[in-house]
């Protein structure tokens, strides 16, 4: 009778944690598609020069990624910081001017700028994948991107992608948000909840050709996550 009524207690403090631990009983994969908008008026014809400008070097490199296997020459950040010491121009830190980052893309010879900034939450949270708890470190993120013409200022294309729930790996959470922001905003996928898998496949992070967008789904309305505890922008 003890050992039964130690086995309801343990059972019961499982469930408890579970509670307790929204997230509940599982690891934290990527698995869900994100939630996205965007648009494009005109994409980048092949080999067009880009800068991609943003404060975090993993979704600069995952946006870089994907654009270069789509034919866009991507010019280097540290080319353009360069120009832009050689001019006196501060774009160091966060606290740059758009203008400024337009100017010095414009004299290193690129055309587009895309300015990428990431919202990403982080949380200490219990995984149980392994049957056992232990601790881990949880993300949830939403990225938006903006492809800005530099002699006009003209924004030719914009896409933002919000995860539905928290994931484990950032490194491959930020490229698989890049991807679907960008496989939005190129029209290679439709705004909403909905995509096919082999447009951004789970694990890689890295964009596949399909021959078109699904079935059309209502525009991204979900907002950032209230809860994340340490929201950072960059």
């Amino acid at each position: 009778m003890r050992t039964q009524s130690m086995t309801w207690t343990k059972a019961f403090s499982i469930i408890f944690l579970c509670m307790v631990f929204t997230t509940g009983c599982r690891g934290y994969a990527f698995t869900e598609t994100p939630i996205t908008d965007g648009f494009h008026a005109k994409l980048p014809a092949p080999y067009t020069r880009a800068v991609v400008w943003g404060g975090r070097p993993d979704t600069v490199q995952s946006v870089s990624t994907w654009l270069l296997k789509r034919g866009v020459l991507v010019v280097d950040q540290t080319k353009v910081l360069q120009a832009a010491a050689d001019q006196k121009v501060s774009l160091s830190g966060y606290q740059y001017i758009e203008t400024d980052v337009l100017r010095m893309a414009k004299s290193v010879g690129a055309r587009l700028v895309v300015f990428t900034n990431a919202d990403v939450g982080s949380w200490e949270a219990v995984n149980w994948s392994s049957g056992l708890p232990h601790g881990q470190r949880v993300y949830s993120a939403t990225i938006a991107l903006r492809a800005v013409d530099v002699n006009t200022g003209e924004i030719e294309w914009s896409g933002k992608a919000q995860s539905t729930e928290r994931f484990g790996n950032l490194e491959e959470g930020i490229g698989l948000l890049a991807c679907h922001a960008l496989a939005t905003s190129w029209g290679l996928r439709n705004p909403g909840s909905v995509a096919p898998e082999s447009v951004c496949p789970p694990g890689s992070g890295v964009m596949v050709v399909q021959g078109g967008a699904t079935k059309s789904q209502s525009p991204a309305t979900g907002q950032a996550n209230p809860n994340a505890t340490h929201p950072t922008n960059y």
